[in-house]
């Protein structure tokens, strides 16, 4: 039987980019087959205020085992999901690369002082006014920053703990002119010019929109190279599709017509998803969904490895209704990601003793901009040829093969035509025109 929740919304702005945990935020745990809306005036519980539909055990160990082995490398270290990260902490860990120090605030304040011009107005701070402000003021947790350079540091401070403070103290009786000489060699050299979120491990599989720096359709990285192992993925994703369409079928409705905009080869086999997010034990921080169609709805699942290890905690929570999930191996997650907040609590003991594998499926909403897929794979082929041609009046070390309006240029029309490829946008053009007349 399924329990069906009606609950009204509860503003929890607060939790963004914050963990959460179930004593905190959640009254209930879910534990069994059930549906959670949203309270409204006339009481109405359909798919337009539908929260979650949660369902126990859709799927068997053996669509389970082939699903774990086809996608689990798919979750890779990642520095690009933004508040969903968390709050950066004390040190930035990197799979590989050892703990790195942020630069802190108060840091960042104080070389910004120093190296500020000579003619700057003298509003009366000073070093110890900043050191003092920063320690009556907890600096907000900040979930990106820069970090320092270690190797360069120790090159002149090979003790590395303290160093700033040091350098800090022996400021005190240089000049204006050497404080600011100082203090950007400090800014220029010691600290790193990329702007860094705290690792997770977490990828992307599928297909991707278009977006400035790759400015065409394209296949995710992980499918590209591992298309057969990818494919041991689909029964499960079969399932998941029918599933979906069974519990909502007025939001996949609105998916498969969306999708059916798209160029099949932009799908994920015979589903509704255009792109799948793999999650392995990571406890996200509160966020909403973005990208997704908003008129779709997101599925998520929990997939432990075939030795059955499992997971405890990380539960599911949604803060704006007090309620939390237990999502566990073999369940379904229905849910209105893109328009609730939504964490997880923490997972409960190490990560070898956990293993923890979520999928979140997917139909891009900017996928319908793309056009066919001989049109897209020209695209990308243009790119990697202009980023790759030394001759090219715009080539430069590291250029990426995209420039402003290069779609306009008459040098795409040209190259369009050389490889038989029609203009997609011309021949809307035209039939606007048509029907204009």
């Amino acid at each position: 039987m399924v329990e069906v929740i009606v609950r009204k919304k509860i503003d929890s702005e607060e939790t963004l980019g914050t963990f959460i945990t179930c004593a905190e935020y959640a009254d209930r745990i879910i534990t069994e087959d059930c549906d959670l809306y949203m309270e409204t005036v006339d009481g109405t519980t359909n798919e337009e205020n539908i929260i979650f539909k949660y369902r126990k055990n859709v799927f068997t160990q053996e669509e389970m085992d082939a699903a774990y082995e086809g996608l689990r490398d798919g979750a890779t270290e990642s520095q690009n999901r933004g508040i969903a990260a968390g709050p950066r902490g004390n040190q930035l860990g990197q799979e590989g690369r050892g703990n790195r120090d942020w630069v802190t605030a108060e840091q960042l304040e104080l070389l910004s002082f120093l190296s500020r011009p000579l003619n700057t107005f003298d509003d009366g701070t000073t070093v110890e006014s900043i050191r003092e402000s920063h320690r009556i003021n907890k600096e907000k947790d900040e979930t990106r920053g820069q970090v320092w350079l270690r190797s360069a540091v120790t090159k002149k401070y090979p003790e590395y703990h303290g160093w700033f403070d040091k350098w800090l103290s022996g400021l005190h009786n240089f000049s204006r002119e050497q404080q600011i000489e100082e203090a950007q060699y400090v800014i220029d050299n010691y600290i790193s010019d990329t702007n860094y979120a705290q690792s997770v491990k977490s990828g992307i599989a599928g297909f991707f929109d278009r977006y400035p720096r790759i400015p065409h359709g394209r296949v995710c990285s992980y499918n590209e190279k591992n298309p057969e192992k990818f494919a041991l993925a689909f029964p499960y994703l079969r399932k998941l599709n029918n599933k979906f369409k069974e519990l909502l079928p007025v939001r996949w409705a609105n998916q498969r017509r969306e999708a059916d905009k798209v160029d099949p080869k932009f799908l994920i086999d015979e589903t509704v998803f255009s792109t799948l997010t793999i999650n392995h034990n990571w406890r996200t921080a509160c966020h909403r969904d973005a990208g997704d169609l908003h008129e779709g709805f997101s599925n998520i699942c929990g997939i432990t490895g075939p030795d059955g290890k499992g997971w405890k905690g990380a539960e599911f929570i949604l803060p704006e209704y007090r309620i939390a999930v237990d999502l566990r191996p073999g369940d379904l997650l229905l849910v209105n990601n893109h328009g609730g907040i939504h964490g997880n609590d923490a997972l409960i003991g190490t990560d070898d003793e956990n293993d923890r594998m979520t999928l979140v499926c997917y139909f891009r909403e900017k996928m319908v901009e793309l056009k066919s897929w001989e049109y897209e794979m020209l695209r990308k082929q243009y790119v990697e040829e202009r980023r790759n041609n030394k001759n090219h009046k715009l080539w430069r070390p590291l250029w990426n093969g995209v420039s402003p309006n290069m779609w306009e240029d008459q040098e795409w029309f040209d190259y369009m035509k050389g490889h038989n490829i029609e203009d997609p946008y011309a021949k809307e053009k035209n039939a606007s025109l048509d029907s204009f007349f």
